[in-house]
Formats: structure tokens, C-alpha cells, sequence
């Protein structure tokens, strides 16, 4: 069976997350400029323990939320309410490490006092965050109604169909032809789909093409678009892109996706490209088929996991 190899890495190249770690070692500094170490003896571990989780588990949260959140005042509220609760739980875990004068009250005020007001700008994002939600639900419901009206939208890979890269295709050819930007189509296609179907099933399959669809969209560019034609057959579009450029996007792309899922060794990817120089979309789409069926009676099955076309 194969399985998703996981590919996320979270950035830490972030100056929030430097000021983040500015505010704790700023927390340390005041700490022990006001107080004096404490002896080991009289340090109560299990209250380190439980703050220091506590703690982590706000930075942790904090790096993942300024490393995903595109900008905006919902990641603005988070980050600026979770700085300020951060901020209250570092000196509230080094007040186990330190003692203070008994007449000195302002590290207990600003151990306590700024919570509430980190935990109420955390909710104001909260709120925020879901108008945004609702609002997003709302357009993706609205345009998906229209894609499904149209039959544009493939249900098992939720790609677009081919009727859909048929009119964009068309739409891309008018614009060419005011502007002389160049313009590239490609046929991606699973060889020995079928012999994975029947040795794993289809549910198996599905998986496959669904996971197969995921990496393309997210390896291929904002401007480019990728359509399922049928079963394991997919067709792309690289607007303002020339032959040279098409193709070594699309050696990086076959490559990806059969290192990136691991899949029995005869399961491989094969990738036609076609400059299109024709007046309309059903000629550019004749001449890429043309040349996939051609690629196709050269290449035998299982023959390799690369893309051969562009070799």
C-alpha cells in the first residue's frame, strides 16, 4: 500500500517570532534584576513542570499561527494577545526561579494583570476570525454552486473538469493573440493505473488521485491551472510560459510526484507538453493528444517512474 509522505516545515525567519523571543529573554532579564536566584532546595519542580508546559505549548502555538496566517488584523489580535500572554507566563514560571523583595508587588501585577487583557484581544481575534470564515464559506459555496451547475468541477478530485480547460484554454488563445505572450498545455497521465487499481482496489485509487491532485495544484504556479480529463489523466495550462520554461517546470512536477508518494515501482508519470500555436482550443487540444498517443505507443509499461516526454 502506499502512503503520503509528509512535507510541511514551519518557518521560524520571522521577525515576530524574534520579537516573540525578544519579549522572554526581555521577561528573564527584568526577573533577575528585580530578585535573586533562589537555592534548588526550596524549588517546587512540580510547579516548574506545569508552568513550563504551559508556557511551551503558548510559544509553540504562537510559531505555528505567525508562521501559516497570511497578515491581517486576525493574525495582528492573536500574535499581539499571545505576545502579552506570553510575555505574563515567562515571569510567572520565573517566579519559581527567583525571590523577590517582600514589598515589591509589580512582578505579581505583571504576572496577573496583562492576562486578561492577552486572553481578550485572543477573543476579539477569535470573533474576527469567524466572519472571515464565514464569509470564505459563503464564496466557496457560491462558486462552487456555479461550477457544479456547469458540470466544471471534478467530484472525486474536486480539480476542474476538461470542459472547463476547453473554455479556459479558449479564453487564454484570445488574450495571446492581443498580447504574443506565449502559451503551453501538458497531458499528465499515472502509467499501469489500472494494474494499481486491480492490486490495490479502487478505493486505493481514488486516494491516490485525489493525493495526486493535491501535490500538482501545489506545486504548479498561482496562474497555472490543472483540470482532470478522466480516471488518471490530467491537463494543465501554463499561461505566459515558453517551451523551455514549461518544460522544466514539468520534469520537477512528474519527478515530485513520484518521489514524493510511495507507490509500487511501476506506477510512474508520464507528461506531454505542446506549445500552442493554434487559433482555437480544439486544434491545441488535438495536437496535445496527438502527441501523448504518440509518446504512448513508444513507451512500454512499466518501463520507468519518470516522465519520458521530458526527459
Amino acid at each position: 500500500m502506499y502512503t503520503k509522505k509528509p512535507s510541511w516545515i514551519i518557518q521560524l525567519s520571522n521577525w515576530r517570532v524574534a520579537l516573540m523571543i525578544l519579549v522572554m529573554a526581555l521577561a528573564l532579564l527584568f526577573s533577575y534584576q528585580l530578585g535573586s536566584a533562589k537555592a534548588l532546595t526550596i524549588i517546587d519542580f512540580f510547579d516548574v513542570l506545569g508552568e513550563a508546559s504551559t508556557l511551551i505549548l503558548a510559544v509553540l502555538g504562537l510559531i505555528l499561527m505567525v508562521s501559516t496566517r497570511p497578515q491581517g488584523r486576525v493574525t495582528e489580535h492573536f500574535y499581539s494577545g499571545g505576545l502579552i500572554l506570553i510575555f505574563s507566563l515567562s515571569l510567572d514560571l520565573l517566579d519559581e526561579f527567583v525571590h523577590y523583595p517582600d514589598d515589591l508587588r509589580l512582578i505579581s501585577w505583571l504576572e496577573s494583570l496583562p492576562q486578561p487583557l492577552g486572553l481578550m484581544l485572543i477573543a476579539i481575534g477569535a470573533l474576527e476570525w469567524r466572519k472571515e470564515h464565514l464569509q470564505v464559506t459563503r464564496q466557496l459555496a457560491t462558486r462552487e454552486k456555479v461550477l457544479r451547475d456547469h458540470q466544471w468541477l471534478d467530484p472525486l478530485t474536486t480539480l476542474y473538469t476538461a470542459r472547463y480547460f476547453h473554455y479556459l484554454l479558449q479564453r487564454e488563445i484570445a488574450d495571446v493573440a492581443k498580447s504574443t505572450q506565449p502559451l503551453c498545455i501538458a497531458h499528465l497521465n499515472l502509467t499501469c493505473f489500472s494494474r494499481f487499481n486491480h492490486s490495490y482496489g479502487s478505493v486505493a485509487g481514488d486516494q491516490l488521485l485525489h493525493h495526486v491532485s493535491e501535490l500538482i495544484s501545489l506545486l504548479l504556479r498561482p496562474s497555472d491551472c490543472v483540470c482532470r480529463e478522466h480516471s488518471d489523466r490530467f491537463l494543465i495550462l501554463l499561461p505566459n510560459t515558453d517551451y523551455a520554461q514549461a518544460r522544466q517546470l514539468l520534469k520537477g512536477l512528474a519527478n515530485a510526484i513520484t518521489n514524493e508518494l510511495d507507490t509500487p515501482a511501476y506506477l510512474g508519470c508520464q507528461v506531454t507538453l505542446h506549445e500552442v500555436k493554434e487559433a482555437n482550443a480544439e486544434q491545441a487540444i488535438d495536437m496535445l493528444h496527438e502527441a501523448t498517443e504518440n509518446t504512448s505507443a513508444d513507451t512500454q509499461q512499466g518501463d520507468t517512474r519518470a516522465a519520458r516526454t521530458l526527459a
